[in-house]
């Protein structure tokens, strides 16, 4: 469901570019260790240092209790902002703040100073990384909220 986000907010800045690049990346080995993201940042395809923020999507088909957001409390203005837009649109019930955890890709950005966050909805169905977890069982109540809220924090970072 992330890479469903990703690849939708993919298709609306090609057909519609923004004044900055922005870079889509899938990464793999993340339950093996982050893997993917490490490799990418031991063999980086630009340079690193110019990453103004990265967002991490994972568990992006439910949302029905709104969505948690790792590093709130870390960048807290790019946070505000989130929630502002949010406040402002009613796109989901609630955008929760959440401190800093290595728990996914986006860890290996931040352990190297690039802001950013990790992000993922709540509610819905409690399926995740069982046999239960499954694309035809995913509900995607939230998933259309989630992704304007996102084009709308986007568009104006």
């Amino acid at each position: 469901s992330g890479v469903a986000m990703m690849m939708n907010l993919g298709k609306h800045f090609a057909a519609n570019p923004p004044e900055y690049s922005m870079i889509f990346i899938a990464f793999s080995a993340e339950e093996a260790g982050l893997l993917g993201a490490e490799n990418f940042i031991q063999n980086p395809l630009f340079e690193t240092d110019k990453i103004r923020f990265l967002i991490n999507f994972d568990l992006a088909g439910t949302g029905e209790e709104g969505i948690k957001v790792v590093n709130a409390t870390i960048f807290k203005t790019e946070f505000e902002k989130l929630q502002r837009i949010n406040d402002q649109n009613k796109y989901l019930p609630s955008v929760q703040s959440r401190g800093e955890a290595c728990i996914s890709d986006h860890c290996i950005f931040y352990n190297k100073k690039i802001p950013c966050f990790y992000i993922y909805t709540l509610g819905g169905i409690s399926a995740y990384h069982d046999i239960f977890d499954k694309a035809e069982t995913l509900p995607l109540t939230e998933f259309e909220n989630y992704y304007h809220l996102m084009l709308s924090f986007l568009n104006n970072f």
